[in-house]
Order: C-alpha cells, then sequence, then structure tokens
C-alpha cells in the first residue's frame, strides 16, 4: 500500500469510539466513519469527535452502510455474538479488520473465519487482544524466552469482575449478551496473555462451574467458571472466570517452572502491584518470592487498560503501512477465543473432559 493516511471506520461505538479516541492526532490515520445502531450513541460520539478536532465524519446506523463508505480498514467492536459475521463481512467489502475479542462463538465459526481470512491474501485481520500488551506481560515472555523459568509446568490466571452488592441492576436487556453468555467462554484476557508468553496451545478441557446460590439474579447460569487445560506442551492451565461473587475487579497471573516461578501480588490492584519471584539465577529467592518492580504499563498512566488499548490500535495501523504481518493473526485469535468455547460445553456436560480440535487450533 502506498504512503498514505489510513481511513479508519469505527463500529460498535461504546467500546469503539473509546479505543479509536487514541488515534486522534496520528500523522498515520483518519478517523473517517463512525457506525452505531443506537441513535444517541451516534450522536453523542459525533459530538465528541468534532471537539476534539474529528471533522467530516461519515455517520452511519449499520456496518452495511459503513463498509459501502472509502474506508480503508474497520475496527469492530460490535457485540460479541456477532465478530465474525461482522469480519466476514468487512473482508469482503475489501477492508483490512481489527476485531475485538472473542473472535469466535463456535467450532464452525472458526472455519468460517480462517477461510474468509485466507481467502483475503492483501488485507489484514487482527484480533483486538489487548492484554497482550501489558508491560509485565512483554517482560514475563521475555524472561520465559531467555529461560529464567525453565519448562513451564502450570500456569494459573484469574479474572475477577463483578459489582457491588448495592450496585446490582439490570444494566442490559433480557436477551443480551452478557445476561446468557458463560462468564468462562470470555476468557481471551487470561488464557490469551499465558499462551502468548509460553508460545503453545490448548488441547483439551475440563471445566466446572458452581452450583450455589447466585450473586447476581440479572446474569443467566454459568455467571462464574473454572477451567483446567492440557496445552500441546504438556503443562497444565488453570482459568478462573468471576463474574458472579464479592471480588470486585482485577486480573492475577502465575506461572511455574522447572527453574523459576513468578506470579502478581493479589492484594493489591493489578495496576499498581508489581511482580514476585522465585528464580534458579537468583538462589536467594529459593525460600522466598522476591519483588519486581514490573507493573501493569511503563508509566503509573493507566488510561486505556493501563495504556493499551493505544499500542494495540496502533500496531494495528502500523501493520497495515508496513504491510506486515498482524502482531495477532487470525490463528492466534482462534487459540485463544475457541477453547473459551470448549470449555463451556464441557461445563454444560458436568465437567467432561473435552478435545479441542487440532485442525482448528
Amino acid at each position: 500500500m502506498e504512503s498514505k493516511r489510513i481511513k479508519l471506520g469505527v463500529v460498535g461505538l461504546k467500546r469503539g469510539a473509546y479505543v479509536a479516541w487514541t488515534l486522534i492526532g496520528d500523522d498515520n490515520v483518519v478517523i473517517r466513519a463512525i457506525a452505531d445502531s443506537d441513535p444517541e450513541v451516534l450522536k453523542a460520539c459525533k459530538e465528541d469527535y468534532a471537539k476534539n478536532g474529528v471533522t467530516d465524519l461519515l455517520c452511519f446506523d449499520s456496518i452495511e452502510e459503513l463498509l459501502k463508505s472509502d474506508i480503508d480498514a474497520v475496527y469492530i467492536a460490535t457485540d460479541k455474538p456477532l465478530h465474525t459475521r461482522h469480519t466476514v463481512m468487512a473482508l469482503e467489502a475489501g477492508k483490512h479488520v481489527l476485531s475485538e475479542i472473542p473472535s469466535v462463538e463456535t467450532i464452525e465459526e472458526a472455519k468460517i473465519l480462517r477461510d474468509a481470512v485466507r481467502a483475503h491474501p492483501t488485507l489484514k485481520y487482527m484480533a483486538g487482544e489487548n492484554c497482550f500488551y501489558w508491560h509485565f506481560i512483554q517482560e514475563w515472555k521475555k524472561m520465559h524466552e531467555s529461560g529464567r523459568f525453565g519448562d513451564i509446568l502450570y500456569a494459573e490466571s484469574e479474572y475477577l469482575h463483578a459489582p457491588h452488592p448495592d450496585e446490582i441492576k439490570p444494566y442490559v436487556p433480557e436477551n443480551h449478551w452478557r445476561r446468557y453468555s458463560p462468564a468462562i467462554s470470555y476468557l481471551t484476557h487470561n488464557l490469551g496473555p499465558l499462551l502468548y508468553i509460553m508460545d503453545d496451545y490448548c488441547v483439551s478441557v475440563s471445566c466446572m462451574v458452581p452450583d450455589s446460590a447466585k450473586y447476581n439474579p440479572y446474569r443467566e447460569k454459568g455467571e462464574n467458571g473454572i477451567a483446567i487445560f492440557r496445552t500441546a506442551k504438556g503443562a497444565v492451565i488453570r482459568i478462573f472466570i468471576g463474574f458472579g461473587m464479592y471480588v470486585g475487579y482485577d486480573h492475577n497471573f502465575a506461572l511455574y517452572g522447572t527453574r523459576g516461578s513468578i506470579l502478581t501480588d493479589k492484594t493489591k490492584p493489578l495496576e499498581s502491584a508489581h511482580s514476585f519471584a522465585k528464580l534458579y539465577d537468583t538462589p536467594d529467592t529459593f525460600e522466598k518470592f522476591t519483588e519486581i518492580p514490573i507493573k501493569l504499563s511503563e508509566t503509573d498512566d493507566v488510561y486505556g487498560h493501563g495504556g493499551v488499548d493505544a499500542k494495540m490500535i496502533r500496531d494495528f495501523i502500523k501493520c497495515i503501512i508496513e504491510d506486515t504481518e498482524p502482531p495477532i493473526d487470525v490463528d492466534m485469535g482462534i487459540r485463544i477465543s475457541l477453547p473459551g468455547i470448549i470449555a463451556a460445553e464441557s461445563a454444560r456436560r458436568g465437567g467432561e473432559l473435552l478435545e479441542i480440535p487440532k485442525e482448528i487450533v
């Protein structure tokens, strides 16, 4: 592609406008078009962008109309069940795609998505997993690649995100995906970074869902889930998604290897917590964890999930301009999304051990 400013379209403005906002003033991209089915959201977004110098903005009430415009690329931030369908539509319209996660909702969608991306080799598809860009995840990956953990035997992560009991309310319509989608299916923020660090993928899963009394009456069954995965390299990964208990909001991570272990501090919010490690190359750490000053981001600025939203979308624009492979391609998007879908099926079967189709991941 010739050197020019990429004309970007954004569809799904509750999430999408917030992320695309970080591109305002970037010399490589112009926000050209926006779309949302809610006219009030669309109007508010247009007004906010106009106040910050985004002019000549095209506004649409559907992705179908947006894709007819002269944009080069589209950021898809629509509802979770629509990501694959909207991605395929965008590719067929000749647009580069950054899609929010999960990338797929079913095994069939995984096949459809991969086929669609391969059928358009000149277009870029990137899965929008922003948590790969957390500073501590990048540093843990470097440590693992340099051999400091040895072979990773076990890894775990928790995504805790529940309202305070006094704030529980019906914040979305009855048919909204956030009400009925099993919590464990929304695990890419946690499984994804671990697989990225380990350079591995999942081959089987067993998942259980607690049967105790509901915490949030406005969510359907499955507001919590605990999945155990086996990876291709033989490691075991535990993922706990807790959307229905008195836990507040946080992400926790840990890796355990033959030459070292590392974890985040559960006693502090992730944005202010350091990592703690025991490392063979630091002998005095065998008996106790030593603090390593690796935080969520490189600075104290935690805007946009620790600044990673901006890094993610700028990497997407960069790969278009430089004609390079997307940092999180379609294969990785499927590898971090499909295991959650299989885990939810395992839970429906009472924890039955299920294989994750190798031909897909």
